[in-house]
């Protein structure tokens, strides 16, 4: 078990020096905790080798998420024990994803944007709440899906780690904000300002990660990440785990769209 958290540690820690500069990055990594038999096919890194498959596998998870994102446009990059896809270029940009022949999994998105913050003028990345919440969800059930093949000795769980690595690049340090629409505008919505935000970890079942428990599963790890930022709610799901559409603000009817292809609850 110890084992396996400190490779959960190690994936987030080495995709960290592959992001490129810009806004800043949500991070998810899975790494499940049934270690594959030795010797087994998955173990040896099947499923890796054609990457065309693997390509088109990752798309019907992507094609269905409630923005257009690139992963898996394009062939993954192979390696001897993972399969990567990114941006065409170095550093990675906008997205970065990782899928190894463990089974482990790696997913990230550039989100926020530069805002001049209504509280006192200075400069400030503006991650949306809602963008948090959705993002965090698609990328559970997708790195979760991949990580249950790997699930041979049946111990149907994973541990799951989930950061906001502040933006680089220019030398600056511009704090985070969390925003949101609750006062009826686009504003600041959580009490903290960090530089850097810590890590939410959880330990998770694998396969409620593909069922209608997906979002009950995945907002504790909401949570922990929106606390570093001050809130100790979220606006976006509910305490039983139904998506809240009316504060996907302008995209109520995207988000009804993919949590009914997805299979979770969701409300007006």
């Amino acid at each position: 078990m110890i084992e396996r958290h400190e490779h959960l540690g190690r994936l987030l820690t080495d995709a960290a020096t592959r992001l490129g500069p810009g806004p800043p990055w949500l991070v998810l990594g899975v790494v499940p905790l049934g270690r594959p038999p030795a010797g087994s096919g998955l173990a040896a890194g099947a499923g890796l080798a054609d990457g065309d498959a693997l390509r088109r596998w990752v798309r019907r998870h992507v094609d269905a998420w409630p923005a257009p994102i690139g992963i898996a446009s394009e062939p993954p990059e192979p390696h001897p024990d993972r399969a990567v896809f990114t941006p065409p270029g170095r550093p990675a940009g906008t997205y970065y994803c990782e899928l190894h022949a463990d089974g482990s999994a790696l997913g990230a998105l550039q989100v926020g944007t530069l805002r001049a913050s209504p509280t006192d003028g200075g400069e400030v990345w503006a991650i949306g709440e809602g963008a948090l919440a959705w993002i965090t969800i698609a990328l559970l059930r997708l790195l979760t899906s991949y990580a249950t093949r790997a699930d041979e000795t049946g111990s149907g769980e994973g541990v799951v780690e989930a950061v906001v690595i502040p933006a680089t690049g220019d030398g600056r340090v511009v704090p985070m904000e969390v925003w949101n629409h609750d006062g009826g505008t686009y504003g600041r919505a959580g009490v903290r300002r960090p530089a850097a935000a810590g890590t939410a970890r959880r330990t998770v079942g694998l396969a409620a990660c593909s069922s209608p428990a997906l979002t009950a599963t995945a907002r504790p790890l909401i949570l922990d990440l929106l606390r570093r930022f001050g809130l100790s709610e979220s606006r976006h799901i509910d305490p039983a785990g139904v998506l809240r559409r009316r504060h996907f603000t302008g995209h109520d009817e995207l988000i009804h769209t993919w949590a009914d292809a997805i299979g979770v609850p969701s409300e007006p």
